[in-house]
């Protein structure tokens, strides 16, 4: 009789244990992986998120920075790392959507390889010409790369950046010879373009705003679906007459991803933490001052999303036949 109790209490005994083993996680400072180099628009947005998530879940979030390849290198860090939450990073379009699409140098599969704790925010692209340029509408750009002869350049921060992609997005529907010229990231492509060396530019706000405040860069459109809080009297590329420019890129957003199989108890827990810091007022307040839309959602949203900028610009990719590197 007593064995047949102690049998019955078994399974009730391991479910709480378990139920304690959870509810102890994280045990230990967990890394936060970012792609990119210190004081880039990816770190400056990564540090107070992670440092609010820390002090959510009771540990020091730490951010690592892991370079190269676009990107490339710091994601596949995730990928492969161990599936217990201790190891997470920040993942864009970039890197998840776009450099797998453009560069043999990732090694990670989009969909499969990567746990989706969350997004953490939206961010969109500026069309830009240096304020010396007689091109003042991206009707005007257009017009001027359709004529014979003309040589129409974009500078990007690299093959296969978001800003490049953006631009091959507008040669694609508009059918315009436009030639891409990368750069080794923001800050050499606006010197270059402010020199008018260059005629355009697609850039994130965070590197241009500056100098648009200032009136050496003219902004023509964003790439977002409407109209930016930060430059509201900005049209959207669709509103600028490139219909359905919007809908072929999509959204351009960052977000929180582990390696894939991170347990479901965990996978939770980060993403209540995110959602929480996320709406944090001290939070909120940083990421706005680095034009930063704010877009929380459930590890299933954010699925979604990736699959479907995915799709996206693998069919921009092959529209305009852009060969991986």
């Amino acid at each position: 009789m007593f064995k047949k109790s102690l049998m019955a209490l078994l399974p009730v005994a391991l479910l709480c244990h378990a139920g304690a083993a959870r509810a102890q996680w994280p045990e230990r400072p967990i890394t936060w992986i970012v792609p990119f180099s210190a004081g880039g628009p990816m770190d400056i947005v990564s540090r107070p998120v992670a440092k609010k998530m820390g002090d959510i879940l009771g540990q020091t979030v730490i951010v690592e920075n892991r370079t190269g390849a676009g990107g490339a290198l710091g994601a596949d860090y995730v990928a492969r790392a161990k599936p217990d939450g201790y190891v997470i990073g920040i993942g864009s379009v970039g890197t998840q959507t776009i450099v797998p699409n453009v560069a043999k140098s990732a090694k990670y599969d989009p969909i499969d390889s990567f746990s989706n704790i969350g997004l953490l925010g939206r961010y969109t692209n500026v069309l830009l010409v240096g304020s010396q340029s007689s091109i003042v509408s991206v009707s005007d750009l257009v017009s001027q790369a359709r004529q014979p002869g003309a040589n129409v350049t974009f500078g990007s921060a690299g093959y296969g950046s978001s800003n490049h992609l953006s631009g091959e997005l507008l040669r694609a529907l508009t059918g315009a010879a436009m030639t891409h010229i990368p750069y080794r990231g923001s800050a050499p492509a606006l010197t270059d373009l402010l020199a008018g060396n260059t005629t355009f530019m697609f850039d994130t706000f965070n590197t241009a705003m500056s100098r648009i405040q200032a009136g050496s860069l003219r902004p023509l459109a964003v790439t977002s679906p409407r109209r930016s809080p930060f430059l509201p009297d900005v049209p959207t590329m669709d509103e600028a007459g490139i219909g359905g420019y919007a809908a072929a890129g999509g959204e351009l957003w960052w977000g929180v991803v582990g390696p894939a199989g991170i347990p479901q108890p965990v996978m939770d827990r980060l993403n209540a933490a995110l959602r929480e810091a996320l709406a944090a007022p001290d939070v909120q307040r940083q990421l706005k001052d680095q034009y930063v839309e704010i877009w929380s959602s459930t590890p299933q949203e954010f699925s979604a999303v990736v699959r479907s900028s995915y799709q996206s610009w693998n069919k921009l990719v092959k529209d305009a036949k852009i060969e991986a590197e």
